[in-house]
């Protein structure tokens, strides 16, 4: 499948403020499940400059640096990618990653150990609700890694109802299962910190989604990854109850949300005030 998607951002500002540097990660992944056939990435106004890196867990990034006051900032960002993996499933699953916890190399154990590290703990160390689940969905799965998985996605999908949620940051797992109702970074959120709690590495991805054809605009979009010796990292989208195939788009990921937003800065402007709008749109076939 071939996407084009067109990504803009704009920040608002109450008055002129100076504009500190900021990461950009608009940056389609190249590897195994897509390919990016064009990008480009527009900032208004120009940066004094930009440099191209790639961060601790291998996003594509921009560093762009500002001089002078500004009133807004947009960024405007253009892709053309091909999802390549049609069957999500496509892999084989050696002994070490049949059973949970599953068996990690020491090595691999070193460098997962922040996708292993429950983030959210409850407030009452007395009850543990994310603890609990996992308890119920391992005994449902009988032990088998790929059981619980698929039962994980399919329970948030059926339990949780999907809302849209303009304020930042995560709702506490712990919190969000009293609520029963969270945005798709919430949802992320409790299938990564369920993961974890089993032994099971993961981490946050954001990106695009194909969604329903007939909306004209779509929205950046948020779903998990979990590691497994054999296949590697593999996509779970608990917001729609899918294992990631060809409708997904990954940007970047990382064990930490915050480091897998598109945009990371900040401004310097006394009694200054900002708000922001964007506007994603997602087509199949150019």
């Amino acid at each position: 499948m071939i996407y084009s998607v067109a990504h803009t951002t704009v920040y608002s500002y109450s008055r002129a403020v100076f504009l500190e540097p900021h990461y950009l990660r608009f940056y389609p992944r190249s590897d195994p499940a897509q390919k990016v056939i064009s990008h480009e990435l527009w900032i208004k106004p120009e940066p004094a400059g930009t440099s191209r890196g790639i961060d601790i867990w291998g996003n594509s990034l921009a560093l762009a640096w500002f001089e002078g006051l500004h009133s807004g900032l947009e960024i405007s960002s253009t892709c053309s990618v091909e999802t390549l993996r049609i069957n999500p499933f496509d892999y084989f699953l050696p002994a070490e990653s049949l059973a949970l916890p599953v068996q990690l190399a020491p090595g691999e154990q070193i460098d997962l150990k922040s996708s292993l590290t429950r983030s959210h703990l409850p407030g009452n160390k007395t009850e543990d609700p994310v603890q609990d689940l996992t308890r119920r969905l391992l005994e449902e799965a009988r032990g088998s890694s790929t059981a619980f998985l698929q039962h994980l996605n399919s329970w948030i999908f059926e339990n949780l109802k999907l809302v849209e949620r303009p304020e930042p940051g995560i709702i506490p797992p712990d919190v969000l299962l009293e609520r029963r109702c969270g945005s798709c970074r919430d949802l992320a959120g409790l299938f990564i910190e369920t993961c974890r709690e089993t032994g099971i590495p993961a981490r946050f991805v954001s990106g695009y989604q194909e969604g329903d054809p007939d909306l004209h605009d779509a929205e950046l979009h948020a779903w998990a990854e979990i590691y497994l010796p054999g296949p590697g990292w593999r996509g779970f989208d608990p917001s729609h109850g899918l294992a990631v195939a060809d409708r997904h788009i990954a940007l970047a990921a990382a064990p930490c949300r915050e480091n897998t937003m598109p945009v990371s800065g900040s401004f310097r402007g006394t009694g200054a005030l900002s708000s922001i709008t964007h506007i994603v749109r997602m087509q199949t076939g150019k």
